[in-house]
């Protein structure tokens, strides 16, 4: 398997940093013409190899780590199934008691509840395991971190002030599902799609995006770029650090999820590895820099089967989509309860 090339690995990081980044920008910062910029993304994204998507903002993004124990020879079956639901964030194969690890996403708790009851206890399987997740600290708009610090700076966005958060009507969900396939779409082929004016889907973009409700990200074929399993860990910390050491593991270069959860463990974290002998280099910085911090279990995944609802062949490529979709559970207008944090 042939990895990307430096310049690729380079354009993925741009349109990380910033998705819907004009190609005009990004050219410049990478020292290429624009039409050069879009063409070999475009040549990615037809191979499979790179695409951006539509996603929940990290600070309204809640819902459950399930794993599951299947039968033999169904391992796979269960697999497939999950990864047709719109609410099933991310599907992998794991080593170690249970077959499977799944995220869901859910924009209520009557969603959440609806899912776990419904879609999950349907599933033949030995046993499952569910855990809540309430706070994502990081790895929902990971980047490769190629680009130099005045690169980066050069390709961000602006910040943008955020407004309280709303219902999610259906002309937001519609624009959501619309940008799954490809968050770099624009405004005019979205308008004609949802039969309305460009100006009306960017500034509809734009409230859904400072509420929270709509963020974007964009994804590689990692073992393209070196990254080869993944690891799932679950972590004891101590609960008055439990925000510092979140952030801190959010922000690591492995880090694809890291989220606070309601269980025996108090962090879930998944990592990406280059080797199998990588999860051992990163235990041991976890235990230099956090010490408090118990590992409380560990599991391989050799294989991502769906990924921020993109089904993956064997190689890691995307060949299909699923289209995220928060609120596809019953109840699904009504939203999780708002923290004082989030007030």
């Amino acid at each position: 398997m042939q990895l990307l090339t430096e310049t690729d690995l380079e354009l993925v990081d741009a349109v990380q940093i910033n998705p819907r980044a004009s190609w005009a920008t990004i050219g410049a910062t990478l020292g290429i013409s624009a039409v050069t910029a879009a063409r070999r993304w475009n040549a990615m994204v037809e191979a499979g190899v790179a695409w951006s998507s539509s996603t929940v903002g990290i600070d309204r993004v809640r819902g459950a780590v399930v794993e599951l124990d299947c039968r033999p020879g169904t391992t796979e079956a269960v697999a497939a199934a999950l990864s047709e639901q719109p609410d099933v964030l991310t599907v992998g194969w794991t080593t170690g008691e249970f077959s499977l690890y799944a995220l869901t996403v859910a924009a209520s708790v009557e969603a959440l509840t609806g899912t776990l009851l419904g879609t999950f206890a349907d599933l033949d399987v030995r046993r499952q395991c569910s855990h809540v997740y309430w706070r994502v600290f990081g790895g929902a708009q990971w980047r490769l971190s190629v680009l130099n610090p005045s690169q980066t700076q050069q390709v961000r966005e602006s910040p943008v002030a955020p407004l309280r958060r709303s219902a999610v009507d259906d002309d937001d969900r519609r624009l959501f599902l619309a940008l799954a396939h490809d968050a770099r779409r624009s405004y005019a082929g979205l308008a004609e799609e949802l039969g309305t004016t460009p100006s009306a889907v960017r500034r509809r973009l734009e409230r859904m995006r400072r509420r929270g409700e709509l963020s974007f990200r964009a994804d590689i074929a990692r073992p393209l770029a070196g990254w080869h399993l993944a690891a799932l860990l679950w972590l004891v910390v101590p609960d008055a650090d439990l925000d510092a050491i979140g952030r801190v593991l959010g922000g690591w270069t492995e880090t694809r999820f890291c989220a606070a959860v309601h269980s025996r463990t108090n962090l879930v974290l998944v990592v990406s590895l280059r080797t199998v002998d990588h999860l051992e280099e990163i235990i041991e910085r976890l235990n230099r820099v956090q010490p408090d911090v118990t590992v409380a279990d560990r599991r391989i995944v050799l294989r991502p089967i769906k990924v921020h609802g993109r089904i993956l062949d064997e190689g890691g490529r995307s060949h299909r989509v699923v289209p995220l979709d928060p609120w596809a559970g019953q109840n699904a207008k009504k939203a999780w309860p708002e923290s004082r944090r989030e007030s």
